[in-house]
């Protein structure tokens, strides 16, 4: 090829260069512009855009977006092994936590009309539950039952309605006939007469709702009381010897103060006592439809002492009685021989007061005026006000003073008038 043809090829080439798009063509015709030079950039810059850096946030999303099946998948395993569970023993467990810490207090009861193997049972507790939301429960069975035995060892058990508790609830029966396990009852009796705070221990269980929410939970709890104390403050006052005895033999009539401390209403029945000083039996008393109520309370006591027993061992008892009649008092013990309800022995109540004594402190000076008294004033009229006596009149005090008595063992002497 000729240098001719290799210029003419060039020119065509950079002719039709000009007509690219975007290409240089030159400066415009009639342009007194000149040609700038355009210098490069230094440096990493860049004419086009570099993409955005994503935050973790959007990146945390896009993740998700790409693999929510994933997710979506791993989650319906969890819910299908976890919900299970909550609602099966989460939701169960937290219910008994709470029923455990809850406290079970007793209000009050009545065990009324004793029968050989039954009560009449009355009983009202306050159970405070530690949340503020609203609980239904079931009916369901409260047994009393004695926690040292194995076995059966229920004493006895009482149906308890269904019912919304809420904070502090009081919950229980009223005048229910009540069968009793009678060996287990007579021992728990006997713990109330002669414990100061014998327990009563209790247990059920039922099913509680909290909304929609259901669980099985177990109440089992000792109700703190206070119990009889073995009659700690007793005392036969105001004492009296009827003379003649009346035709039913009764030659004693009396008041006994019975404490009771506890919250429990008991009927007993008729309760006979044995009253000794020392080993020797002197005679009896009897109290009619015993009914302690809560607190001290005065029941009157009728009796029958054998004078003529007494007399012939006067000399014993002068001896058991030394210290007690020094201070003008004659100490009697009284020792339970039966109780019964309407003519039927209550073996339970008859068993405790068998192991009971109760000793009481009689004032010879009250006995022997109140004895007196009415002999000397038959009609409310003394009958010696007639009598001259320079320091006044005479009264059953001058008579009681009077006695031979120069040592006091007696007790018969102004302070011991009680």
């Amino acid at each position: 090829m000729s240098s001719k043809d290799s210029l003419a090829e060039k020119k065509g080439k950079s002719a039709d260069s000009q007509n690219v798009l975007g290409s240089y063509r030159g400066p415009l015709a009639g342009s007194d512009t000149e040609i700038e030079h355009i210098e490069s950039v230094p440096g990493d810059l860049s004419l086009v855009d570099e993409p955005k850096k994503k935050t973790k946030k959007e990146r945390f999303r896009r993740h998700c977006a790409r693999f929510w099946c994933c997710y979506l998948f791993w989650n319906i395993i969890f819910l299908a092994i976890f919900l299970p569970i909550f609602f099966l023993v989460v939701i169960p467990a937290v219910a008994q936590l709470v029923v455990n810490k809850s406290t079970l207090l007793l209000v009050s009861a009545a065990i009324m009309e004793p029968r050989p193997d039954s009560v009449v049972l009355t009983l009202q507790a306050a159970l405070d539950l530690p949340i503020i939301l609203p609980v239904r429960i079931d009916p369901f069975n409260l047994e009393v039952y004695d926690k040292d035995r194995e076995g059966n060892n229920t004493i006895f058990s009482a149906r308890l309605p269904g019912q919304t508790l809420k904070g502090n609830t009081t919950m229980g029966i009223e005048d229910r006939y009540t069968p009793v396990n009678v060996p287990l009852w007579t021992d728990y009796v006997y713990e109330v007469v002669v414990q100061k705070n014998a327990p009563l221990p209790v247990r059920g269980a039922t099913t509680a709702y909290l909304g929609k929410l259901e669980s099985h939970v177990t109440v089992q709890k000792d109700i703190q009381q206070n119990t009889l104390n073995s009659f700690t403050g007793f005392s036969i006052d105001n004492p009296r010897l009827l003379l003649p005895a009346r035709e039913d033999g009764v030659n004693l009539i009396a008041s006994a103060i019975l404490p009771n401390p506890s919250l429990i209403t008991l009927q007993i029945g008729d309760t006979i006592l044995d009253l000794k000083s020392g080993n020797l039996t002197l005679g009896n008393a009897t109290i009619h439809d015993l009914t302690l109520h809560p607190g001290n309370h005065s029941v009157p006591v009728e009796g029958t002492i054998d004078i003529a027993y007494l007399l012939q061992n006067l000399g014993p008892i002068l001896k058991t009685q030394g210290d007690a009649l020094r201070n003008g008092v004659l100490r009697l013990d009284s020792v339970g021989r039966s109780v019964s309800f309407q003519g039927t022995e209550v073996p339970y109540y008859t068993a405790a007061m068998q192991k009971l004594t109760l000793t009481a402190d009689v004032g010879l000076g009250g006995l022997l005026t109140n004895t007196l008294h009415p002999i000397l004033a038959p009609n409310g009229t003394n009958i010696f006000a007639n009598l001259t006596d320079p320091d006044g009149p005479t009264d059953i005090h001058d008579i009681i003073n009077s006695i031979d008595d120069p040592d006091g063992s007696l007790g018969l002497n102004s302070s011991a008038l009680v």
